[in-house]
C-alpha cells in the first residue's frame, strides 16, 4: 500500500471512529469466526499487540465496558472446554459494516 493509500484508508477509519488496528482485528475474527484471542494470536494472524492488548480492543468492538457502550461488531461466546476464553465471531451488525468498509476499502491502493 502506498503512502496515498494509507492515508486515504485512515480517513475512511476515521469517518467510522475505527482505528487501523481494530479494523485488522474485526477482518481477521471475520475470516477466522468462532476461534478465540489466543487462538489467532499463536497461529500469527493477529501480531497487533499482546492477546490481552487484543481483548481491550475486542471489548470496544463488542459489548463495551460498563462505563462506555461498545459498538456491537462482535459477539463472543464462551469456550466449551476453557470457560476463561471466548469464541469470536461478526455479529449482524458486524458482518454489514465490514462487507460495507470493504467496498469502500476497493478504491484504496
Amino acid at each position: 500500500m502506498t503512502l496515498k493509500g494509507l492515508i486515504k484508508l485512515t480517513s475512511i477509519l476515521q469517518d467510522y471512529s475505527l482505528t487501523v488496528i481494530q479494523w485488522q482485528i474485526l477482518l481477521v475474527i471475520a475470516e477466522n469466526q468462532g476461534e478465540t484471542i489466543t487462538e489467532l494470536a499463536q497461529k500469527g494472524k493477529l501480531t497487533c499487540g499482546t492477546p490481552s492488548d487484543i481483548a481491550v480492543t475486542v471489548k470496544r468492538l463488542g459489548e463495551g465496558r460498563h462505563d462506555r457502550p461498545g459498538l456491537g461488531l462482535l459477539k463472543k461466546k464462551r469456550h466449551e472446554a476453557d470457560g476463561r476464553c471466548f469464541r469470536l465471531s461478526l455479529s449482524t451488525k458486524g458482518k454489514k459494516f465490514v462487507e460495507k468498509l470493504k467496498q469502500q476499502m476497493k478504491t484504496v491502493k
